[in-house]
């Protein structure tokens, strides 16, 4: 049986060579690609936090008979239980990716969004509605912090801040947009049912471009998946291989070229020669 070894120390190494700037001070495309692609999964939940300035007014017109206190408290509670939920499911979905791994918890939680704010679009009744927008803080929350979680994981330390920033930037570019959308519904002549179903669709594309983004290898080395972690590894890498598997501390000579003959298969990667382990 032959065994592969590989560390946080070595994953560092190999992300480290690749940062760009003049003496490496920024992030390589290995952690900037990442980054991009999963920018929409943490930013749009933005439009789905903030969605009730713009909605609130006619679901107490349509569904609870008008803009009264009552009313107005409803919709508060509904508000209240949304964070509320929040809270719990994120920590519940954060301890799921660490079994199932961040990517499927990520994605289950992008799609559960966009349902659950189609379910906010389509109520017959206030009581749907409440269900469906206290549902939905937890799917918001988990796909912010799962996001979060599978963007830094492929960078190194020093890159932490840099990351964070960069993601609470979209986050607010997404915010602001959100009443520009609204004006845009309204001078089309929709409701706030229609500004709820545009949000859902848009909530899409979190899906199409999270799906491209790769799972997290420290994720795959803490489960001691190294030969998954060394695969993935190569194709952010756009490696031949040796490169990104000779930063291992360890490496059976033997599986190297059936490695890099594999790792195409495995995520995308050209094959080539075998390196020898360090």
């Amino acid at each position: 049986q032959i065994y592969i070894y590989m560390d946080e120390a070595a994953l560092d190494a190999a992300l480290g060579r690749q940062r760009l700037g003049r003496h490496g001070c920024l992030p390589g495309l290995p952690t900037l690609v990442p980054t991009l692609l999963l920018m929409p999964v943490y930013a749009l939940p933005a439009l789905l936090i903030l969605s009730p300035v713009f909605v609130d007014d006619g679901v107490a017109e349509e569904l609870l008979g008008g803009a009264t206190a009552e009313a107005k408290f409803k919709l508060a509670s509904v508000s209240s239980a949304f964070f509320a939920v929040w809270g719990p499911a994120t920590l519940a979905v954060s301890a799921l990716s660490d079994r199932v791994g961040r990517k499927p918890a990520m994605l289950g939680c992008a799609a559960a969004s966009s349902a659950l704010s189609f379910g906010c679009a389509a109520a017959p009744s206030f009581a749907v509605y409440a269900a469906c927008r206290a549902c939905l803080g937890g799917a918001v929350g988990g796909m912010g912090a799962i996001s979060y979680l599978l963007a830094t994981e492929w960078s190194v330390r020093a890159d932490a801040l840099l990351l964070t920033t960069a993601l609470m930037c979209g986050w607010s570019l997404v915010a602001a947009g959100l009443a520009p959308l609204a004006a845009a519904s309204s001078a089309r002549g929709g409701d706030w049912r229609d500004l709820q179903l545009t949000i859902s669709l848009i909530q899409l594309a979190a899906i199409a471009t999270g799906g491209l983004a790769l799972e997290s290898p420290r994720y795959l080395l803490a489960r001691r998946r190294e030969a998954r972690a060394q695969a993935v590894l190569s194709v952010a890498l756009n490696d031949r291989c040796p490169t990104a598997l000779s930063c291992c501390s360890e490496l059976e000579p033997a599986l190297l070229e059936t490695l890099a003959t594999a790792a195409p298969a495995a995520g995308g990667a050209r094959s080539g020669e075998g390196g020898g382990g360090g």
